[in-house]
């Protein structure tokens, strides 16, 4: 089983892309995945229960192919960030949490404890768009939470710093990465899975932003053994979700 946990559905010109449903499981045919892992671009930019109320709309369209992230934007929302997992687990299903991080709204800070906890009420996998340095903040404050490290590091926000962000999950048991990233940099995934092991990695491909050709590539295409790509590429989220 391949799942491609780091996906993005909606319209966003600044991004230049449009996505739909039918348009996403059709490029997860031609790559032979089975489930893709949803994000709305609108509930992470713009407006966060439009955005989630729309995911799920198109969700209910590939019922067996699409898995909900409730999307949140930043914590600073305070008790309406929490009230949306609640309320987006409960009607909707929604199995994980997104939220997102920038330079001038880090999420490294004591309000985002809430919406970690309210995530682990449901036992949701959390995808944050961070850094290693706000991931070790946040699992100091809330280490039973599973945090996923959107791009292992490698965005602008995070200088790049795969090394980094693979020695700090290596402080903490419940932080993984994601194996989503335009870096391409020689033995960055052999590193992460002779460090860490391939349970705490599993695969992104940020598509339709980035080309998830190459995405895969660089997990079919690394120096690890099949056992490793296997997880990587499905197995450790099929087992965090409780998929057969």
């Amino acid at each position: 089983m391949i799942i491609d946990g780091h996906v993005h559905i909606g319209t966003s010109v600044f991004f230049h892309m449009e996505a739909d449903a039918d348009f996403l499981v059709r490029l997860a045919d031609e790559l032979g995945f089975d489930k893709l892992f949803v994000t709305e671009l609108n509930a992470l930019f713009y407006d966060m229960r439009e955005g989630n109320d729309a995911l799920a709309r198109q969700i209910a369209r590939h019922p067996d192919r699409l898995i909900g992230y409730v999307s949140v934007p930043t914590p600073r929302l305070g008790q309406r960030a929490v009230d949306e997992v609640h309320r987006c687990y409960e009607k909707y299903g929604f199995r994980g949490m997104k939220i997102y991080s920038h330079p001038e709204a880090s999420i490294a800070e004591p309000g985002t404890a809430a919406l970690l906890e309210a995530a682990v009420e449901y036992d949701m996998p959390i995808l944050a768009h961070t850094t290693p340095d706000e991931c070790d903040y946040l699992m100091a404050q809330v280490p039973h939470a599973r945090l996923l490290m959107a791009h292992m590091g490698g965005h602008p926000y995070a200088y790049g710093d795969w090394h980094r962000a693979v020695m700090v999950a290596k402080k903490h048991p419940n932080l993984l990465l994601d194996t989503a990233s335009s870096q391409i940099d020689n033995g960055m995934l052999e590193h992460a899975v002779a460090e860490l092991g391939p349970e705490k990695i599993l695969f992104g491909t940020d598509m339709p932003l980035l080309d998830p050709h190459t995405q895969l590539a660089k997990v079919t295409g690394a120096d690890i053994s099949d056992e490793a790509k296997r997880l990587i590429l499905g197995g450790n989220l099929a087992r965090l979700l409780g998929l057969n």
